[in-house]
């Protein structure tokens, strides 16, 4: 049976693409976020936090409940709808279903610690290390108030931006410093350090005077991190979620300008959730994926997860059998079962950074080593 081609006249053209602000991370560059991820969880492990996966697809009622309906980020939200006619939303951040877990789940321990790694999305301008659709890695702690969590908080962030290879700069600051005044959150969030603490003393607002920062500071300094940190009293972040603490982390050598992380303490979330009129102390921190992975872009070089290539010349069991006893001994093996080239099978092997591989022939089957070849 022939097919019929369509005449072109007849066909829709379709050009592939992503949409703004989406992306495909090809092998070379999902093993660098992989790499991200991986040092992320294990300093979170270390400090006794436990992974939690929240719904990604939640009520849109949910979603806007701690937002006034004009505000930005109410307008980013991609919203949806079921089959039901229920008007649903994709997440934009990991915090709110984290309060509807704890919301629905008040037998858990207290203290509750948590981390969760997982993407989100939001319909906003997309620059250099900010996307539509991308992961966001949480902890949070519920049941815990007082700086002493929140320097562990930011002892925890600047030991794996250290070992990522990034020298973080933790500006933080505290909701109660700025003033109810609108106009004057707009003008300190766009004037220097020295000009806002002016702004700030004209009303009679000092750093020395908020016992909060004062307490954390002296946390920070005795933990060893406070070289880490600057002082920032114009921080004007999440107005209608932070209830204290705030801060936001950035890269010392600014590679980029978009924060690599941040959050603060939450005290009225959880408690306004359960509507039971008691608070519960809540505190964290987000590390952004995207403008990390941003920074160290640059560093990146194309890493092979593969020990071991084999290439087999018709001995493709052979090789399959011996791969899997490499690999019960802690080897990355791979078998290039593709044309029957040994030119092909070693310019593959470059391709993907694959530095070592092994001819398995007819004397490697009668019981010869292995001769490892060092790709070039």
């Amino acid at each position: 049976m022939i097919d019929k081609k369509i005449p072109a006249a007849g066909r829709t053209r379709f050009k592939p693409t992503n949409i703004k602000g989406g992306y495909d991370c090809p092998p070379e560059v999902q093993t660098m976020r992989n790499k991200i991820t991986d040092v992320l969880r294990r300093n979170f492990e270390a400090y006794g936090y436990l992974p939690l996966e929240t719904a990604q697809i939640n009520y849109l009622d949910l979603l806007t409940y701690k937002y006034d309906p004009n505000a930005e980020i109410v307008h980013e939200i991609y919203k949806i709808k079921d089959q039901g006619d229920r008007d649903l939303g994709l997440r934009f951040d990991l915090t709110v279903p984290f309060c509807k877990f704890i919301a629905m789940n008040q037998n858990l321990k207290m203290p509750f610690k948590r981390y969760e790694i997982g993407k989100v999305w939001r319909n906003g301008p997309v620059k250099s290390g900010r996307a539509r659709e991308f992961y966001q890695c949480d902890i949070d702690v519920v049941g815990i108030s007082g700086p002493h969590i929140e320097a562990e908080l930011i002892l925890l962030a600047v030991t794996a931006y250290l070992e990522l290879g990034i020298e973080p700069i933790v500006r933080y600051g505290n909701r109660k410093l700025l003033p109810a005044d609108d106009a004057l959150l707009a003008k300190i969030d766009k004037l220097s350090k020295g000009d806002a603490m002016r702004e700030l003393e004209k009303i009679g607002i000092n750093k020395n005077s908020v016992p909060e920062i004062v307490e954390l500071e002296k946390c920070l300094e005795e933990l060893g991190v406070l070289k880490y940190c600057e002082f920032a009293p114009y921080i004007v972040r999440g107005l209608n979620v932070y209830t204290g603490t705030v801060y936001e982390i950035f890269d010392k050598a600014e590679r980029i300008p978009s924060a690599l992380g941040g959050g603060g303490r939450y005290d009225n979330i959880i408690g306004n959730f359960i509507g039971n009129g008691l608070q519960y102390p809540a505190v964290g921190i987000s590390f952004g994926l995207e403008p990390i992975a941003a920074v160290l872009g640059a560093q990146a070089n194309q890493t092979s997860l593969v020990d071991l290539m084999l290439i087999p010349l018709g001995t493709e069991s052979f090789a399959q059998k011996k791969a899997d006893q490499l690999r019960a001994e802690g080897k990355r093996v791979l078998v290039y079962l593709g044309a029957k080239n040994l030119a092909k099978a070693f310019e593959y092997a470059a391709a993907y950074g694959i530095k070592h591989c092994a001819v398995v022939g007819p004397d490697e089957v009668a019981g010869k080593e292995l001769v490892i070849k060092v790709v070039k």
